[in-house]
This record gives structure tokens, C-alpha cells and sequence, in this order.
């Protein structure tokens, strides 16, 4: 980063019992935030990002340097999404050298699947488009997710530039990622009963997450949900970017077994994955630890060059 020559000399006063520190002018640790960034105008609303940047960067700051970005997806039951709820989580991530967008796409109950697909992908062809202006390295991009977050984050992974679910917005960048982290999301929906399940999630039949994103009962029409199975597009000799999975073992809401599906189908296609079963937890609750954010840093600084 170029920083300029300071304009004012040395302050030299020393009093008694004064402590003296070294400034930081490497700007390590300091997180810059820039709020409601819109990416893409469909016609129900504007779409916005929270964009998070290193190092004390801002638009316009002179810096030849980039960074690894990270497309965070906030889980919501494919719903309307708490955009602001994991800015401090993600903020450790940021500190660590990632350039961090939060993105915010439309609520099934507003358009169907693969809506929320198109708006992801359309908002890392956006931030590619300008990853000058956000100091970004846009052949290192990550997609990170938890819960219908996760699942988007699959989907975005093993579709990377896939026409079917290319709109038109800079059609001219990539959407495909290098690296996948999928915290507790489903995958095949069409088995998401079939293990223990807390009986709140699909006590209202009108509300049934899964129902509402493919437009009806999947539980008696499993083929609804198949397009939006990740499991269908993984296969052997397709290159696909590393997974990492994480999911608490005591998840009421998106059981552990939907991760093992993931898992077990990435190992038997001969992918990269590492899983990670956090005891004790549920869905999300409790799951959040400095470990776990330790393990994620670590993989995404394994996967992306700095």
C-alpha cells in the first residue's frame, strides 16, 4: 500500500510515566465496512452486498495490492436474509487478508429457484467486474454459505458458469469459484426427512422452507427439488474447486446426514473435501467457535494465494 510521506514532523515532547508505542502502518487488522452496495436491479428490488475490506482499504485508496475475496451467502431458509447478523463474524475473516462480500438475493417467496442462484452468481460477476475498485484478485474467489447459504454455496461450486443459471448481467466475467464452504446446508432436500428432524420445521405445511423455494410438496414430488440437488452435478472427472464442510451433530433443522451425503459423493467422485463434525452442536447454535473460524481461515489460506 502507498501511504503518504507525512506532511508534519515528529512530535518529540517525552513526559514522565508516558508510554511510547510503534505505529502500525501496515494496517494489519483494520477492517473498513461499506454498507448496502447495490449489485444487480431486478424487478422486485434493488439487491444489495456488505462489502468488508483489509488492511484499512477503501475505494480510491492508492494500493497495487489484492486479495483473495470471499462471497458470503447468510442463511435464512431461502428466505428474506438478516444481511447484517455475521458482519462481526466475518469482520475475523477480513482481518485476516480476505476482501469479504455479504450478499443479499431474493426470498423464495418472491421468486422461485433458481432466483437465488442467478443473484449470487450475478454478484461475483459483479464484484469481478469491479475488482479494481475493491482491490480484489479475481482469480481467487471463494463462496462460503451456512445453512440455505451453505446449499447456495454448493450450487454456486459445482455450476461455476453453467448457462443454465447465467443471467445477463456482465455475462462477459465468470461466476465459477476456486474454493467452497458449506456450513450445515442441505443437499438433497428430497432426503431431509428422513432423518430426525425437529418437527417445528414442517409443523405448517404452507411453510415448509423447501416447498416454497421449488413450488411444491417435495416430500410427495421429489423431482421438483432435482435441479437444485448439488449431488447431480458432482461427478467424476468434472474439475470442481475443494470443499470444506461443516455441521454440529445435533442440527434439529438441516440434519448431519445431508452434509455426509455431500461428503460421501465428493470422496466417491474423487474431490477435494475436508469435513469437520462439530459435537454439540445445532444448527449453528454453538457451532460458531474460534476453532471453527481457525479451520476456516486455514482453508481458505490453503486454497487461495495470498
Amino acid at each position: 500500500m502507498a501511504w503518504r510521506k507525512s506532511i508534519v514532523p515528529s512530535d518529540t515532547t517525552v513526559l514522565p510515566g508516558m508510554q511510547i508505542l510503534p505505529a502500525d502502518k501496515s494496517q494489519t487488522g483494520i477492517v473498513n465496512y461499506f454498507p448496502d452496495i447495490p449489485y444487480v436491479q431486478r424487478e422486485e428490488e434493488s439487491l444489495l452486498l456488505q462489502l468488508l475490506l483489509p488492511c484499512g482499504l477503501a475505494p480510491g485508496t492508492p494500493s497495487d495490492r489484492t486479495f483473495p475475496l470471499v462471497v458470503f451467502v447468510q442463511g435464512a431458509a431461502w428466505g428474506e436474509q438478516e444481511k447484517y447478523r455475521n458482519i462481526p463474524q466475518l469482520v475475523q475473516v477480513a482481518r485476516e487478508g480476505f476482501v469479504v462480500a455479504s450478499v443479499k438475493h431474493r426470498a423464495a417467496t418472491v421468486a422461485k429457484f433458481p432466483a437465488f442462484l442467478q443473484d449470487i452468481k450475478a454478484a461475483i460477476r459483479f464484484l469481478r467486474a469491479h475488482a479494481k475498485e475493491y482491490y480484489i484478485d479475481p482469480e481467487q474467489v471463494a463462496i462460503w454459505g451456512d445453512s440455505s447459504g451453505g446449499h447456495a454455496a454448493q450450487m454456486v461450486g459445482v455450476t461455476g458458469d453453467m448457462e443454465l443459471f447465467k443471467t445477463e448481467e456482465y455475462r462477459e466475467y465468470s461466476d465459477a469459484v476456486q474454493v467452497v464452504v458449506d456450513f450445515y446446508g442441505p443437499s438433497d432436500i428430497s432426503q431431509v426427512n428422513n432423518k430426525p428432524r425437529d418437527p417445528f420445521v414442517v409443523a405448517d405445511k404452507s411453510r415448509i422452507p423447501e416447498d416454497i423455494l421449488f413450488g411444491g410438496c417435495v416430500a410427495e414430488h421429489p423431482e421438483l427439488a432435482e435441479p437444485g440437488n448439488p449431488l447431480n452435478y458432482i461427478k467424476e472427472g468434472t474439475p470442481l474447486p475443494p470443499f470444506l464442510v461443516v455441521h454440529g451433530d445435533e442440527d434439529p433443522v438441516v440434519p448431519f446426514n445431508q452434509s455426509v451425503l455431500t461428503v460421501q459423493k465428493l470422496q466417491k467422485t474423487g474431490h477435494a473435501v475436508h469435513f469437520c463434525k462439530v459435537t454439540g452442536a445445532g444448527h449453528g447454535a454453538f457451532l460458531w467457535t474460534d476453532q471453527v473460524l481457525d479451520v476456516t481461515v486455514r482453508f481458505l489460506k490453503a486454497w487461495l494465494a495470498p
